[in-house]
């Protein structure tokens, strides 16, 4: 019985199938003047980072990417407990309240996929450690021009 238990959680193992997992994280100020929205999608393979702005002509999207690190990938997806996460409210606090800023995670694993949005610069409870993570990758890319 606990065998057929354990073959239904969705805890990610690197070693596995890292090709099933992505995750993105981003940040978005709703009283902004140029680039307002800031995303990063990381998977095993490439880290990618985008910048938009509300006004396209004036700002237009910018790309940044780099392949993946391997032990930057493995710190990642060794923090994802996607039966966790997915318990996680879809929204926590009062993201972009007063021009406070919202930002979010999402994990992607296989076809399923949760996001988390809440207050800028704060956390999710209990993945301080992935919100962590993924934000020292996002501004990795603060000289992406």
């Amino acid at each position: 019985m606990l065998l057929v238990l354990g073959s239904c959680q969705q805890d990610f193992n690197p070693g596995t199938n890292g090709s099933s997992l992505t995750v993105r994280s981003g940040t978005s100020f709703g009283m902004c003047v140029g680039y307002c929205q800031q995303d990063v999608v990381i998977d095993n393979k490439n880290t990618v980072f985008t910048k938009t702005s509300r006004e396209p002509a004036k700002n237009p999207t910018i790309n940044c990417q780099k392949q993946t690190d391997t032990g930057t990938w493995n710190e990642i997806a060794t923090k994802v407990n996607f039966d966790a996460f997915q318990k996680v409210p879809e929204t926590l606090g009062c993201p972009d309240c007063a021009d406070g800023g919202a930002e979010y995670v999402e994990i992607q694993l296989n076809d399923s996929r949760h996001r988390v949005t809440f207050e800028y610069n704060k956390t999710i409870p209990g993945f301080e450690d992935l919100v962590s993570a993924v934000r020292q990758q996002r501004n990795a890319f603060a000289d992406c021009k």
